[in-house]
């Protein structure tokens, strides 16, 4: 199996199981900078070279973190370049926002970060925390 087929099916059958949806959007503020953030350390990694996959980047990990976005909290606008993977919503409410378009996340809905996304999210609630799920594929720390 294609080190490629083999990362898509692992990230799917750990996260899918909802589908991001749409409803009536509000407009959310960009954040500008990264806050409210928690839980940035890995639950867990799993070193990619040590399985010996063909076609594996050896300087990589495929890395999972349970995040908790605190009320208004959010990252500000970055790219996924080098860096894919699949964010699943646990808990709360997530506006997500690429470009122009934003999207309403709720518990159970996903999203996947491409060679080419760039987006924000952020956490609408003024009272409530979110959670995430994310795993990805990140460069070792040397």
């Amino acid at each position: 199996m294609h080190f490629r087929s083999l990362i898509s099916l692992a990230a799917a059958a750990a996260l899918l199981g909802g589908c991001a949806s749409a409803p009536d959007v509000r407009q959310v503020t960009a954040p500008e900078k990264n806050a409210g953030i928690g839980g940035n350390t890995p639950a867990g990694t799993v070193d990619l070279a040590a399985h010996k996959l063909a076609g594996a980047p050896g300087d990589y990990e495929l890395r999972a973190r349970l995040l908790t976005i605190a009320p208004d909290g959010g990252a500000a606008a970055h790219p996924h370049a080098g860096q894919p993977g699949i964010v699943r919503v646990i808990k709360g409410t997530i506006v997500e926002g690429r470009g122009s378009a934003q999207r309403v996340l709720k518990a159970g809905d996903f999203w996947m970060e491409n060679a080419d996304t760039t987006h924000w999210f952020r956490n609408p609630s003024q009272t409530e925390p979110a959670e995430l799920w994310a795993v990805d594929i990140v460069p070792k720390k040397k």
